[in-house]
């Protein structure tokens, strides 16, 4: 049975941003207001996190999913580093991944990763995917984006920057996993782990969030495709 937190489905990851806090509250006080900043912006993300359900009954149930989780996980951290660090635009997002650096490296670690995620979601969900539209296909891989901005992009490569590696890297795939609570009692939990560590490796190793958001998005549509052909 999978766990179901009503309206704040999302909740739990906030756990994971104690860790931070308890660092710079030790180690790094000059940069503990920034910690807590981020802490305040994954609180409204999660309290806000029922606009991805209202949009959709406005729109379109997928439609609405895509641009709710827009808002939430890329617009409002970044608007929110933006104010941090007193930048414009592009330095904010160069902090946050989405850069030219090491951008092949990044694809081809993604697509290893992606092997390795697929492979497992195929073992554990063997004859329960089911297929997918091509719209549905479409805009979900786009929407990867938006969860590869918050949980690699701010609260790996931004939080490394005002805190350390290990801190940002333990927050990073603890909030993913914890972000994803109807997996925890399930043997998918197996899955989303393995996702938030190999796409939180590659994030670090290049600095550059197209190979995790290649590797995510992909993801999504590969296992329902293979399951289609092989036709289990």
């Amino acid at each position: 049975m999978s766990l179901n937190l009503g309206m704040f489905p999302i909740a739990l990851m906030l756990l994971a941003l104690l860790i931070p806090l308890i660092y710079c509250l030790k180690w790094r006080r000059e940069n503990l207001r920034k910690v807590v900043i981020i802490f305040i912006c994954c609180i409204l993300i999660v309290i806000g996190y029922r606009i991805t359900v209202d949009l959709g009954k406005i729109i379109e149930p997928i439609l609405g999913y895509f641009i709710g989780k827009f808002i939430l996980f890329t617009l409002f951290p970044l608007l929110v580093i933006i104010y941090l660090e007193k930048s414009k635009i592009k330095t904010a997002l160069m902090q946050t991944g989405v850069r030219k650096d090491k951008l092949s490296v990044s694809f081809l670690l993604g697509v290893g990763a992606l092997v390795i995620t697929a492979t497992l979601t195929l073992i554990i969900w063997w004859g329960k995917i089911e297929p997918n539209s091509v719209y549905w296909n479409f805009v979900m891989f786009f929407e990867a984006f938006n969860e590869e901005f918050l949980f690699r992009g701010v609260l790996l490569l931004y939080l490394w920057k005002i805190t350390n590696l290990k801190v940002a890297y333990s927050t990073s795939v603890l909030a993913f996993i914890l972000a994803h609570p109807q997996h925890l009692t399930q043997m998918s939990l197996i899955i989303v782990s393995a996702q938030g560590i190999l796409w939180g490796v590659i994030t670090y190793k290049t600095k550059n969030l197209i190979g995790s958001w290649v590797s995510h998005g992909l993801n999504r549509i590969i296992p329902s495709l293979i399951s289609i052909v092989l036709g289990v």
